[in-house]
């Protein structure tokens, strides 16, 4: 880094929140919030080369409600995609997607107002969209195109893109560009080039979730979201602005729109069908069985592929007997904290500790499966052909863990894991963690798909703790999961990790990369933390206190502070209780931050600089890590 920018990152570092917020508001007044020319429109414009926006120029916009007056934002279309990548990479938003989208689109009391201005070449107008699943009061549409004339150079009309919005327009009394007039007659329209091979899925409202990668979406009205598909075919106009048609380009499949698509189709419904998009008219035909295995043999290039199991070895080893070769035994997630744990005894300065524990490995697991009958009704559903169909895969897995639960642990096992525990917890609380070979992956996560038992206390409560973390291997969410990534479902096995439990007064994640930025070339630590134990930061329920530490800089930037109510403490008799607090108050000092950074940035060099997803908690001023795992960028 030259002496000259690190001057620059040391100014911007250090400002004070008044001088920041002042500086960002001339930057923004100057640059973001007023269109006065021609020239400044097509500045940040993007024109489409096909489909719908076919040669005309649009620039997004985001009204942030928050500020007095309201504050527009007029995004470089060129540069972002989407309206949250431009507000997040501004610090303007700190949820995550699905937060963001949930909290800002068809509320009343939302923060943003989203959209962009289009330029329509056959008219020579400026008009003003919406996505067309975005329900606005009349009120709201009202203040919305006052706010956006305001700052823009020439006159402004509103094109609503469903009933819903001319609806509002009209009750608002505001003229309108209707689509005819905007873009011309269209039957059909090409948003993305391409041809796919896949089932043909005619998509419920709401139904979304349980479309499989080889699908091809043939849906009657755009939704927010959409899990990863084979190819998009629409009945309802829709436009490129909207985050699935956005998503469809990032995934290079066919999407495009055709007028009464769902009436023409409907008879290839749950058929293997070709999507053709790359000619002048969309195409959608019944697939040969030579296209059916091609288009098969191409997925299962890409299948990710689960580790092997070592179901020989059944030792109960702790934690810091483990490193992360130990991952075929007892999974990645014990085998990574156990090279953590083998760090804190070996970097005594860094003054950290990993909570004791043991690991039951994958060959406990294989035994319970066995004895108890469950591998015939395990390879029955991943080999049923009704297990694409959500209502009866979602039937049969809660079937399959109702008879984990019922099941009996082999007594040798269950006794040699009782002693474990006696011997190296005591009667400590326990948390009961999965630590599959189906997670942390290349390629896939698999973050948050098992499941956590806390503040297991009681002997009895032990043996039904482990068959919840072993049955949850069969969870819906991690059984769709792993089926989208291709993993075969009957390599996959559960190992458990048994660790102290403890009631902290502060926990969170830290990553050891700006998820915000993640080219930026200087090093950055982000930190999300809230009061309690940390279920509740995982979760992402209310915002967190979040921060950005600069360790080249020594600098501590405050991005939020927590607006949590209630902190998580263990409960006496086991589990957990909320406890309410006061939300006002910072959750970790400055102090606390710097040795979290530090502490970061050692175990990311422990594991090949890799930058690192860690869990971490406080107690007092105790700082404990509890899971590390690679952190998979955007």
């Amino acid at each position: 880094m030259t002496g000259f920018l690190r001057l620059v990152l040391a100014v911007l570092a250090f400002t004070t929140p008044a001088m920041a917020r002042s500086q960002d508001s001339a930057r923004e007044q100057a640059g973001d919030e007023r269109i006065s020319n021609e020239a400044d429109f097509n500045r940040k414009a993007r024109t489409e080369t096909g489909g719908r926006f076919l040669g005309a120029p649009r620039v997004m916009f985001a009204i942030d409600r928050s500020k007095a007056p309201p504050r527009i934002h007029w995004i470089d279309t060129k540069r972002y995609l989407y309206h949250f990548s431009y507000l997040q990479a501004r610090y303007l938003t700190l949820a995550d997607a699905d937060a963001f989208i949930d909290a800002n689109y068809s509320k009343p009391d939302r923060r943003f107002v989203l959209g962009a201005v289009v330029r329509y070449p056959l008219i020579a107008r400026y008009g003003v969209e919406m996505w067309e699943g975005d329900k606005v009061e009349p009120e709201l549409l009202a203040a919305m195109m006052a706010t956006l004339q305001a700052g823009f150079h020439a006159p402004l009309t509103f094109k609503p893109n469903s009933t819903q919005q001319l609806e509002a327009a009209r009750a608002a009394g505001l003229p309108v560009i209707g689509i005819d007039e905007a873009y011309g007659a269209r039957e059909q329209l090409v948003l993305n080039r391409g041809r796919a091979v896949g089932r043909l899925v005619l998509v419920a409202d709401g139904a979304e979730d349980d479309l499989l990668p080889g699908d091809i979406a043939l849906l009657k009205a755009m939704p927010i979201r959409l899990p990863p598909v084979a190819g998009i075919l629409s009945s309802t106009f829709t436009t490129p602005i909207n985050h699935v048609s956005l998503l469809a380009k990032t995934w290079g499949i066919p999407n495009a729109y055709r007028a009464e698509a769902d009436r023409l189709w409907a008879g290839l419904a749950g058929k293997q069908v070709v999507l053709d998009t790359r000619g002048a008219s969309v195409t959608l035909r019944p697939a040969t069985a030579a296209e059916v295995r091609a288009a098969e043999q191409s997925r299962a290039v890409r299948r990710i592929r689960a580790p092997r199991a070592d179901l020989t070895y059944s030792g109960l080893p702790a934690l810091a007997e483990q490193d992360s070769g130990w991952a075929s035994r007892t999974g990645a997630k014990a085998a990574n904290l156990g090279e953590v744990a083998r760090l804190a005894m070996k970097r005594s300065e860094l003054d950290f500790v990993v909570p004791p524990g043991f690991s039951i490995p994958f060959a406990f697991y294989e035994r319970f499966v066995v004895a108890n009958g469950l591998a015939p009704a395990i390879e029955a559903i991943t080999r049923d052909g009704r297990r694409n169909d959500p209502a009866w895969r979602r039937d049969a897995l809660a079937a399959l863990r109702a008879r984990f639960a019922a099941g009996t642990i082999p007594p040798g096992d269950l006794d040699a894991i009782v002693a474990r525990r006696r011997a190296l917890l005591g009667d400590k609380a326990l948390f009961v963690r999965s630590s599959t070979n189906a997670e942390d992956l290349p390629g896939f996560n698999g973050a948050g798909l098992y499941d956590t038992v806390p503040n297991v206390v009681e002997e009895a409560a032990l043996a039904a703790a482990v068959k919840t973390v072993w049955g949850s291997l069969w969870n819906e969410r991690a059984f769709a999961a792993r089926e989208r990534a291709g993993i075969d479902h009957l390599a996959v096995r559960a190992a458990v990790l048994m660790q102290a439990g403890i009631d902290a007064d502060a926990a969170g994640v830290m990553t050891t990369i700006d998820p915000f930025d993640e080219q930026a070339d200087e090093r950055r630590i982000f930190i999300a933390a809230k009061r309690g134990i940390g279920i509740r930061v995982v979760e992402g329920r209310k915002i967190a206190e979040q921060l950005i530490y600069r360790p080249e800089l020594d600098s501590i930037q405050v991005l939020t502070r927590s607006q949590d109510d209630v902190m998580l403490h263990f409960a006496p008799g086991g589990g957990v209780e909320e406890v309410r607090i006061d939300p006002n108050r910072a959750v970790l000092s400055d102090d606390l931050v710097r040795r979290l950074g530090t502490i970061g940035g050692a175990i990311q060099r422990a594991f090949g600089s890799r930058p690192q997803d860690i869990e971490w908690l406080v107690v007092g001023d105790r700082i404990m890590i509890v899971q590390s795992r690679d952190y998979v960028r955007g």
